[in-house]
């Protein structure tokens, strides 16, 4: 036969019971609170990716391609600033003789 009486136990496995789904339900909203932060912070960090780099990955050294970038533009600037000071040489030299020729002398006259 079944023995029906209550012990004290039922008692304490009905407080153990309880107390274990609400350490799971507060490790369950633990668990989805960190995926939500991980797309959320995926998600942004994608759309502020400009993907026109070829085959960069969204972060893989931004920051110093960025720097490399800046120095490649100023090192443009530079050599065209060369090229258009040596045309102007040039065209100063070519000039030059040219006006020389051109004037007459005061004693030729």
């Amino acid at each position: 036969m079944v023995d029906t009486v209550p012990t004290a136990a039922a008692p304490e496995a009905s407080l153990q019971l309880k107390a274990q789904k609400r350490r799971n339900l507060w490790l369950a909203l633990a668990l989805v609170a960190f995926v939500v932060t991980v797309g959320v912070t995926t998600a942004v960090r994608i759309q502020e990716t400009d993907f026109s780099g070829g085959d960069r990955l969204y972060f893989s050294g931004y920051l110093d391609e960025a720097e490399k970038e800046q120095a490649d533009r100023e090192a443009v600037e530079r050599y065209e600033a060369m090229r258009a000071e040596e045309a102007a040489q040039t065209q100063a030299a070519v000039t030059e003789p040219a006006e020389a020729a051109e004037t007459p002398e005061s004693g030729d006259e």
